[in-house]
């Protein structure tokens, strides 16, 4: 691939990202029955924040701390030069003031009692031992994209030190390895089957980093259980099973399976993912943003109508060409 098409599916990426997360702000925590019975259980527009349970102050549009926090360490690591677990507490202790993110109530429990831990002296090697919630697998995609044409092992490293402050536990951690290996294996142009192969060695060997493997759900089970109802379902069913069954709430397992489940039936068709992840219920914003990145990787580009990612980018005054990539020399 030349420069320029690299540079053009990275920003692709990060504009499916940055639609998944402000489309599904919205909904966000809504259940699955809240979401068919006042949007007819299909989210296909910005949704006006009126309407949202969290986010009434928040400007129809808006982006939350998934973006928020993928765009600034992205801004942080190429600033370093390189992934680092200093980087990473930067960039989180700079946008949590730069974004009031304690007064919005937007940030995570496990990031809010980290980094709060860090700033009372607690070393960043130690204070993500009981992270847990999805904001682990949420900032992956930074990782990926600050340098994608890392190797396998390189990206495991880097994404031990992009969760290790806030979220250095076996369930986050899995399912950060399970998704950042599987967006690194679609962005190189490999099949369905071999992302999802790519997602269980992720998990694997991110377990690896972990000291303590606690009793939780495994995302590597998760993501082989969605991709087989993706093939029994249609799209309303594998929602309501999402929610219902599997659970799509603020675990990292929950968010990954419902993440999987989403690609599974969307495939290329990026805002279909994007829409199931918005409609879904539960952890909504990161849902959507996650699925709309992995499926963007996988078919290079992305259908989402121009009017809403504009009105996205006017929203939360977004440029985001050439903010990814650098190591483009290894693909």
């Amino acid at each position: 691939m030349t420069d320029k098409v690299i540079e053009d599916r990275l920003t692709a990426v990060l504009e499916a990202f940055v639609t998944g997360d402000a489309m599904g702000m919205a909904t966000e925590f809504m259940t699955r029955k809240e979401i068919i019975r006042k949007f007819g259980g299909w989210v296909t527009s910005l949704i006006d924040t009126r309407y949202s349970k969290l986010h009434k102050d928040l400007p129809t549009g808006s982006i939350t701390d998934d973006s928020e926090e993928n765009l600034i360490l992205l801004e942080e690591y190429k600033k370093a030069g390189e992934v680092t677990v200093e980087a990473t507490v930067e960039g989180l202790l700079r946008w949590i003031n730069e974004s009031n993110a304690m007064e919005k109530k937007y940030i995570g429990p496990s990031a809010a009692k980290a980094l709060t831990d860090i700033k009372g002296g607690v070393s960043p090697y130690e204070s993500g031992r009981e992270g847990t919630t999805c904001g682990g697998i949420m900032r992956t995609p930074c990782v990926f994209l600050f340098s994608p044409g890392q190797d396998e092992d390189q990206l495991a490293v880097h994404i031990w030190r992009c969760l290790g402050p806030p979220h250095n536990t076996s369930e986050a951690m899995e399912a950060a390895g399970a998704y950042g290996f599987a967006l690194r294996a679609a962005f190189l142009g490999e099949s369905f089957e071999e992302i999802i192969d790519a997602a269980m060695r992720g998990g694997e060997r991110l377990l690896e980093f972990v000291e303590e493997i606690r009793s939780s759900p495994s995302s590597s089970a998760r993501i082989k259980e969605v991709v087989t109802k993706s093939r029994e379902m249609d799209e309303c069913q594998l929602m309501d099973w999402l929610h219902e069954v599997l659970g799509n709430g603020l675990s990292s397992s929950d968010v990954c399976g419902a993440v999987f489940g989403a690609f599974a039936m969307a495939g290329g068709d990026v805002f279909k993912a994007i829409c199931m992840g918005a409609s879904m219920g539960g952890d909504t914003d990161t849902i959507a943003a996650l699925a709309g990145a992995l499926s963007t990787a996988f078919v290079g580009s992305h259908n989402i109508p121009g009017d809403i990612l504009e009105t996205i980018k006017h929203v939360n005054h977004l440029d985001l060409a050439g903010l990814a990539g650098r190591g483009w020399e290894k693909m």
